[in-house]
């Protein structure tokens, strides 16, 4: 599933070519990921509106719309919002200017809602926001209790962070995924605060982690999968130590990381 670095990338790319566009028409191969609304209802309210601005929260993409309404999506696991034209788009948005706005979705787990005014979409914090301070950050881990990992994936908890995020951040600051985050120290949730940045930034500045469907805007594949630690390296050599990296499963989730740089104490 695409997480925050993904969508972000995504949000980056469209933005230029289609913020200030009035939609023109809207074209339906299969309506199916639109929700709570019927095609031909959103089709209706939808089309002559402009898009003034495209936003992220966590791993969803927010277009702000003239009418004041917001169109919402999630990529679900495989959803795509291109540029071009691949062979699995469900949706074709046309816009002014002779541009074009696809959804594409191979696996219809991927979502398109229509709200009224700003959706309350109960997210927690932005990671990369200015407001999320290591204070901030010590003051949720104090409130909660439970596995790290599972913890650090919840969307309530921390907006954008999925598996593949949990694990990097995890490895980065030597913290075994098994750990309770009750038992951390001081010290550690300072490292973990640090590695949740890097990872994050490693992600968008790489345009995002193609390991499975995920592809940027324009068709093109993310690049940080090079650059993972721990992430799909079961087997292989730990970039940091002589040990290799393992895989075990957390909250029915693969969970990568090495057991030499990652302490369960």
């Amino acid at each position: 599933m695409p997480e925050l670095p993904e969508v972000e990338t995504v949000k980056r790319q469209i933005s230029p070519a289609v913020k200030g566009r009035t939609i023109l028409s809207i074209e339906s191969k299969d309506s199916r990921n639109i929700k709570k609304i019927s095609f031909e209802k959103f089709k209706q309210l939808v089309s002559g509106d402009k898009i003034l601005n495209i936003e992220r929260r966590a791993k969803y993409l927010l277009f702000k719309l003239k009418s004041g309404r917001y169109m919402v999506v999630h990529l679900g696991m495989a959803g795509r919002v291109l540029l071009k034209p691949d062979k699995y788009v469900k949706i074709i948005f046309n816009l002014s200017g002779r541009k074009k706005l696809y959804f594409s979705d191979t696996r219809l787990f991927g979502k398109i809602w229509l709200y009224d005014k700003y959706p309350e979409l109960k997210l927690g914090p932005e990671p990369l926001e200015k407001s999320f301070t290591l204070k901030k950050f010590k003051e949720l881990i104090k409130s909660r209790k439970g596995n790290i990992k599972i913890i650090l994936m919840d969307q309530k908890f921390i907006a954008g962070i999925g598996n593949i995020y949990a694990a990097e951040a995890l490895f980065l600051a030597g913290i075994h995924p098994k750990r309770r985050i009750e038992s951390l120290t001081d010290s550690e949730i300072s490292k973990l605060y640090q590695g949740i940045q890097k990872a994050l930034k490693s992600g968008i500045m790489h345009k995002g982690t193609s390991v499975t469907d995920f592809v940027g805007a324009i068709g093109e594949e993310g690049k940080n999968q090079n650059y993972l630690y721990v992430y799909g390296r079961k087997g292989k050599p730990c970039k940091k130590c002589e040990g290799s990296v393992d895989k075990i499963t957390l909250g029915q989730r693969g969970t990568y990381f090495c057991p030499k740089c990652q302490h369960m104490l």
